[in-house]
């Protein structure tokens, strides 16, 4: 037998072993796409769950803090809401509330603050707390976000109702006592969330 025969038969060559890596990576492709996939689909619905959430956190924040607010006011309303659209026909309903949730007294002031001319801040809903505010005098349009805190990012349509105590009815206009039920309704891109609470008659 040719002795050089038998050493090319011992190994192999250069051709085989790159054809051997080629396929080994490629069976690694094949076996690993539905894993990452998996693994980017699990990230998604992370990242949807903690934005509900934090969304959730909202929509039950606002009448938790209504719950502490007296159901009358001095001589004023204990509540007032300001039914308003902004161009597009995004909700931009405001809410003031008095409250002392957390230690903080003072009127609550709830609003959507949008990114534009004189605020390059985050957009979304943000709340101000007015030590010596009621909530018939909060000046709207002089709210600073700077000055105010941030409670949920990316909002960009916020609307505001309150079930009167007298009528019974839903109302997107509201003035008086603290009302019997507020609904909230809110709109981040092209996802909307809903929340309707009740709050304690006296």
């Amino acid at each position: 037998m040719d002795s050089r025969l038998t050493r090319a038969r011992l190994g192999f060559t250069l051709v085989e072993v790159l054809i051997s890596v080629t396929l080994f990576g490629l069976i690694s492709a094949i076996a690993f796409a539905p894993a990452v996939a998996v693994v980017r689909h699990f990230e998604d619905v992370r990242a949807e769950e903690a934005a509900e959430q934090r969304m959730e956190y909202l929509l039950r924040r606002v009448p938790r803090e209504m719950r502490l607010s007296p159901a009358e006011f001095g001589d004023g309303p204990a509540v007032v809401l300001v039914k308003k659209d902004v161009l597009g026909g995004a909700a931009d309903d405001r809410l003031a509330f008095w409250s002392d949730f957390g230690g903080e007294a003072g009127v609550r002031a709830l609003r959507v603050v949008r990114r534009g001319v004189g605020w390059t801040g985050e957009a979304g809903v943000y709340i101000w707390i007015l030590p010596l505010a009621e909530p018939e005098s909060v000046n709207w349009d002089m709210l600073d976000p700077a000055e105010g805190r941030l409670l949920m990012a990316g909002v960009d349509s916020l609307r505001f109702e309150a079930l009167d105590f007298e009528s019974g009815e839903w109302s997107g206009e509201y003035s008086g006592r603290r009302p019997r039920g507020i609904r909230i309704t809110v709109r981040s891109g092209e996802e909307e969330f809903s929340h309707e609470d009740w709050l304690p008659p006296r």
